[in-house]
């Protein structure tokens, strides 16, 4: 059995890779996903989405204090872009995300709170023309502190 933290991610990763052209989305970058980091400033144009749990701390509710942890988890994505449309991509992918994370189709696992969102700033080159653009998204989940008993 996999830990809560896992099966945060796994939904996550359930719900990202349905970001396709093909689904009524404006990019491919559900295509690429990976649970495993990526720095923002890799020098490839290839799209991409990658989730990770950043942070826990107590739970902010107060029924969940004893059983669950306030789970932080980092979004980031990145697209091809060029020095004319760097803008309209980052607002695709963000649009993206932010729609796929919105349809709450996708149920997590008992006791795991849908994530909710907190934040996204930009992702951007350390040289223009670099030929990416890139998306951090926050979003916080109540999960438990330890997996169900089998």
């Amino acid at each position: 059995m996999t830990s809560p933290r896992d099966q945060l991610l796994a939904g996550l990763e359930d719900i990202l890779t349905r970001i396709r052209q093909a689904n009524g989305y404006l990019t491919d970058a559900g295509a690429n996903f990976t649970r495993e980091p990526r720095p923002a400033s890799d020098d490839s144009a290839d799209e991409f989405i990658t989730a990770v749990w950043s942070r826990q701390e107590r739970a902010t509710d107060p029924a969940l204090v004893r059983t669950h942890r306030l789970t932080t988890v980092q979004v980031a994505a990145k697209v091809p872009a060029g020095l004319t449309d760097a803008q309209a991509r980052l607002d695709a992918i963000t649009t993206d995300i932010e729609m796929a994370m919105e349809k709450q189709e996708f149920r997590f696992p008992s006791g795991i709170q849908y994530p909710k969102y907190q934040a996204a700033e930009p992702a951007l080159p350390q040289q223009a023309g670099a030929g990416w653009i890139g998306v951090f998204l926050t979003y916080t989940s109540h999960i438990p502190i330890r997996r169900p008993a089998a």
